[in-house]
């Protein structure tokens, strides 16, 4: 018996495992980096739909998003309070949004929409006036320049 070639042998095996272990390694990384992007988007549409049934299943909150749309300077202290607090949560959605996509983590069909929808909330003055009041809470400087940026190109519409 040649202990050589069975020790060369055995080399070759072990080392076959070893690269058939690291490709079912990787895959694994893969597909649970996969999953993990897709929980995070999951999450941020949730949140999303979760505002919007706010305002579905408020009145009170669909009168006042309504009013604040077309003129946020007029609202008394308490209404401009509750809208401003709910454009915060609306614009950190945004924002988490913006930058899932800029990182590669969002479905570049899904990203299409909610910029449509980005971009239609963003042409009603009420918005717009509360983001220059309160644009300062967002320290992202990319997504402070691309909300600039639709602003200064979106012109109100009539809905």
């Amino acid at each position: 018996m040649n202990w050589e070639a069975i020790s060369a042998i055995g080399q070759i095996v072990g080392a076959i495992a070893v690269v058939i272990s690291l490709i079912y390694l990787a895959r694994e990384v893969r597909r649970n980096a996969r999953a993990t992007r897709h929980a995070a988007m999951r999450a941020t549409l949730d949140s999303f739909n979760r505002l919007a049934q706010q305002l579905t299943q408020d009145p009170d909150l669909a009168g006042l998003y309504c009013r604040a749309c077309d003129d946020f300077e007029a609202l008394e202290a308490v209404d401009r309070t509750r809208f401003g607090w709910f454009m915060h949560q609306i614009f950190r959605n945004m924002e988490d949004v913006y930058y899932q996509n800029l990182q590669g983590h969002l479905d570049p069909h899904l990203w299409r929409g909610l910029e449509v929808a980005m971009r239609d909330m963003n042409t009603a003055p009420g918005v717009q006036a509360w983001w220059r009041s309160r644009s300062q809470y967002f320290g992202g400087e990319e997504f402070a320049k691309f909300i600039n940026q639709i602003q200064q190109t979106t012109t109100p519409h009539d809905d």
